[in-house]
């Protein structure tokens, strides 16, 4: 894990909803539940997530590793999710927030 997640305050799932999702007008459970399986495909603590981190930076398992399959899973889940029902998703997925706000309006 990178210096910079470690060093963050741990946030619990609501506490992450709380903080930066209260006002969305996105469903919580959804929130919590994409913010879990992204932590779990990165094997990342969720706590310690934010929603700008990016999957190139603060998330990348970083070049020791090289290709991320963790990244790969969740673009091909959100890909497959989006043709399934009929959703074109014309957004890149940058960050953590790209992730939760376009996978919470396919879902």
């Amino acid at each position: 894990m990178k210096d910079k997640l470690r060093e963050r305050e741990a946030l619990s799932p609501t506490g992450f909803y709380d903080r930066y999702y209260a006002e969305s007008g996105l469903d919580q459970e959804t929130v919590v539940e994409l913010l879990e399986h992204v932590a779990d495909e990165l094997r990342l603590p969720s706590g310690k997530l934010r929603p700008g981190d990016r999957f190139s930076k603060e998330l990348s398992p970083g070049e020791a590793h090289g290709w991320d399959s963790g990244y790969g899973v969740l673009i091909f889940e959100l890909q497959s999710l989006a043709k399934k029902r009929g959703i074109a998703v014309d957004r890149r997925v940058d960050s953590l927030d790209d992730y939760i706000r376009i996978m919470a309006g396919i879902y």
